[in-house]
């Protein structure tokens, strides 16, 4: 900061943080227990992985426990802890039937982690706490249905004062987690989910007949969620059709679907279910038939190898999002993955 002192123009240096002499590294412990087999003549593979992680020591800031009206800022410390665990595995099966031969793989992963201790507020319900909880587990109200008339308003018998000055025909209805007959910040609750799936796995399908061959990839995923974040809607921007066809209006006095709203307010919060959306998907994800043209015919013209085929990429998807399922951003609002189909050869001189 600079300072007028005795028509003196002066440069101060201020201290902002106390220094933290005790830091030092985060520890891990991972156990991990595999079982691989094969059998029938290694037809059939097997592959089993359970594991364990578990971390202490994990250097952030003290920012809850202390009341911001202390004015104080602590400096980091080495007391997160988080545990992850899961297990992946692999099955497979090939085999062949005089001149047809054929292959199966199926594969997944289940991962799921757990806030051992973090600095939480005192005195905060059990419900909204972090521990025990996924890493970015969600704090939300839940959604209850919708007030379709004003009838519904006038024998509503929750207080709603707390978070909303007036109801309106098309408002959501908010359940009543701690069951005090009010709707307040204490009705949050975590979701226990976050953007990222507990489970992911595959199907690999190949088969060849001769000189035809064929491959197949399905994956999956489920048990990640997002938030449909349309803070950009209105006046300053658009609706999703979904939204937009099934909202509540006087003619369509849905008690399902609420009324749409002018960019942000309590109803596109963060905090609300109905704009939770889950990332459960089964995509085709690639696809692809050749044909390798008989050895006899291309030698004929001076070559080695020639093989023609067609594939696809993102060929059809099964989920429930409005967004492409894959998509990095926890908002959902991605680009979606491009449905690629091309044809194409092989050439080998």
């Amino acid at each position: 900061a600079n300072y007028v002192i005795n028509n003196q123009q002066v440069t101060t240096l201020g201290e902002t943080k106390l220094p933290n002499p005790y830091i030092t590294w985060e520890i891990a412990t991972n156990i991990n227990l595999g079982l691989d087999a094969r059998f029938l003549q290694n037809r059939v593979s097997f592959e089993f992985d359970v594991f364990l992680n578990r971390r202490k020591d994990i250097l952030t800031t003290p920012s809850a426990s202390l009341p911001a009206i202390s004015g104080i800022t602590p400096p980091r410390q080495n007391i997160g802890e988080v545990e992850n665990k899961g297990f992946d595995f692999s099955v497979g099966y090939n085999d062949n039937v005089g001149d047809f031969n054929f292959g199966i793989s199926v594969n997944g992963g289940y991962a799921k982690n757990k806030i051992i201790f973090n600095d939480e507020a005192e005195g905060s319900p059990e419900w909204q706490r972090e521990t025990g909880r996924p890493i970015g587990s969600n704090l939300v109200y839940g959604y209850d249905g919708v007030f379709a008339t004003q009838v519904n308003i006038d024998e509503e018998t929750l207080d709603y004062s707390a978070i909303v000055n007036e109801l309106r025909p098309g408002d959501m209805k908010i359940f009543d987690y701690d069951g005090d007959g009010r709707i307040t910040p204490d009705d949050r609750y975590r979701t226990g989910k976050n953007d990222n799936p507990t489970f992911q796995g595959g199907v690999n399908l190949t088969a060849n007949y001769k000189n035809f061959d064929l491959s197949v990839l399905f994956q999956g995923a489920t048990g990640g969620e997002v938030f449909l974040n349309f803070n950009e809607a209105g006046t300053i921007g658009n609706y999703p059709s979904f939204i937009y066809n099934n909202r509540w209006t006087v003619d369509n006095p849905s008690s399902v679907d609420p009324r749409i709203t002018d960019r942000a307010d309590q109803y596109y919060s963060n905090g609300n279910t109905y704009w939770r959306q889950n990332t459960n998907y089964l995509r085709l994800k690639n696809f692809e038939i050749g044909y390798s043209i008989p050895q006899k015919i291309v030698e004929k013209i001076g070559i080695n190898n020639l093989r023609v085929y067609a594939n696809g990429t993102n060929i059809f998807t099964v989920t429930n999002s409005i967004f492409d399922p894959e998509g990095t951003s926890a908002s959902g609002r991605d680009y979606p993955n491009s449905k690629i189909l091309s044809i194409g050869a092989n050439l080998t001189f």
